[in-house]
């Protein structure tokens, strides 16, 4: 067993049962799989906001930038085009904090949240995630939950690809208009994306929560982000203070 999974699961020695922290955080997980957030304001302000940031239209991007060679893990964020949206993501500060909070009051409780969101595009022919996998093939604590931000409609081939139930391999797509939301279980689901065949470009942000309640548990592994090397601790991945859903 992995340092990470040691300091995820501890264990009765009568029983064998996971803690009851982690339990809790599986039940939260499972609960709010696939739960949408529709006709939410902060989502298609901060859509708005990247895209005229950007200076492209967004379902056009394939136009302006590329093409690149297929994605794959590891190499899936870091274009310069990537760079293009994590560049103006400190104009978008506000906008990101107020859509962190609508997703909190759909959680209901206060959450760590992440920092730095995790920009996404696709562009025709490609796909816009390097691989089907688990977020916790990659270090993501079990107690984390994950949420989507669409920046254009994400259809059919262009959306994210989901399993139904675990291990079953049998996908379905999370199709999202602008500006909606959901939240999906990417620890213990396998997910990711076909080759975009909807002749239009995709953008997205993903963004993880650790409710408060779980700090003592959550946030004892060293495990970092594939993408940028960066501890999932608060103050680093994560925020320095839990957010809730209403400013203090």
């Amino acid at each position: 067993m992995s340092e990470a999974d040691r300091c995820l699961v501890s264990t009765s020695s009568v029983t064998g049962f996971a803690a009851p922290s982690l339990l809790l955080a599986e039940e939260t997980r499972q609960k709010l799989h696939l739960k949408r957030i529709t006709n939410s304001t902060e989502g298609h302000v901060f859509a708005s906001a990247v895209a005229e940031a950007i200076g492209l239209p967004l379902q056009a991007l394939h136009q302006h930038v590329g093409p690149y060679p297929m994605f794959r893990p590891g190499h899936d964020n870091s274009t310069d085009t990537h760079q293009r949206f994590y560049g103006q993501h400190e104009q978008q500060k506000n906008h990101y904090r107020d859509l962190c909070r609508r997703v909190i009051r759909c959680i209901g409780e206060p959450c760590y949240v992440q920092q730095i969101p995790t920009y996404r595009f696709g562009l025709p022919n490609n796909r816009w995630v390097g691989n089907f996998h688990r977020d916790s093939d990659f270090g993501h604590s079990r107690y984390e939950l994950n949420a989507i931000c669409a920046l254009t409609p994400m259809l059919g081939s262009a959306a994210l690809h989901i399993e139904t139930t675990d291990g079953s391999h049998d996908f379905e797509p999370m199709e999202l208009k602008l500006g909606e939301l959901i939240l999906f279980d990417h620890i213990d689901r396998l997910h990711g994306c076909p080759i975009n065949r909807e002749g239009v470009s995709v953008a997205s942000v993903d963004f993880r929560f650790v409710p408060a309640r779980f700090v003592q548990d959550a946030f004892c592994s060293q495990a970092t982000s594939i993408n940028t090397g960066i501890a999932f601790l608060p103050g680093h991945y994560f925020s320095d203070e839990p957010l809730a859903d209403e400013p203090l």
